[in-house]
């Protein structure tokens, strides 16, 4: 159970991330300079474009794999809670049909305030999921916004040190149907985003201007 958790959050934020990256990437396509065409059978021309690996990227960097364990923690915490608190009204459920099987009731007045009481407390229990399950999907979107912010703003920068004129986001089932491994930067990037990152540090980027 644990592991199919743990791949369901990491299969949610790589997915998360890519759709980040296509807004982020859409959005900046307008701004991008104008290149000479390219001549077709030219083969002395390097083309001026990377791809990086998600799948790749999210296993590798760090900062992406203590995201994981964070979320991870979270709904373990949460499905611990969830788990007492429903084992603890099954078992009233259990006891109050064991006095009804039994006529253990004093009064049939007994027996429907007790029905009443469970009945009342299944309705919060089912509350007490939904309320739970919304804070995961929050805490989901807040880090996964932040998780893809972070990357884009670093291979932006590691972009301008390498010069590459698109950077290309690949995904194992995405639109790219084949690719030159020559053109992937994968390796280089996650090597370069976790020299950026540090544990310790609320915000995985360093501050660039310092080592300018």
């Amino acid at each position: 159970m644990k592991n199919s958790t743990n791949t369901i959050i990491t299969v949610v934020l790589a997915v998360a991330v890519a759709a980040l990256f296509v807004l982020h990437f859409t959005d900046q396509r307008s701004k991008s300079p104008k290149v000479t065409p390219i001549q077709a059978g030219d083969s002395s021309v390097v083309m001026p474009i990377a791809y990086v690996t998600l799948d790749s990227l999210m296993s590798q960097y760090n900062y992406a794999k203590d995201v994981n364990d964070k979320l991870m923690a979270s709904a373990e915490t949460k499905q611990a809670n969830l788990n007492a608190q429903g084992r603890q009204l099954e078992k009233e459920m259990q006891d109050f049909q064991y006095k009804m099987n039994n006529n253990a009731f004093f009064s049939q007045e007994r027996a429907e305030r007790e029905y009443q009481r469970l009945g009342k407390k299944q309705q919060d229990f089912q509350l007490l999921q939904q309320k739970l399950s919304g804070e995961l999907m929050e805490e989901q979107a807040k880090t996964m916004k932040a998780l893809s912010d972070t990357i884009w703003s670093q291979i932006r920068t590691y972009n301008e040190l390498h010069g590459h004129y698109q950077v290309i986001l690949s995904n194992q089932g995405g639109s790219i149907i084949y690719s030159v491994p020559m053109y992937d930067i994968t390796e280089e990037v996650v090597k370069y985003l976790n020299e950026q990152y540090d544990p310790a540090k609320s915000n995985p980027e360093k501050d660039e201007t310092k080592k300018k």
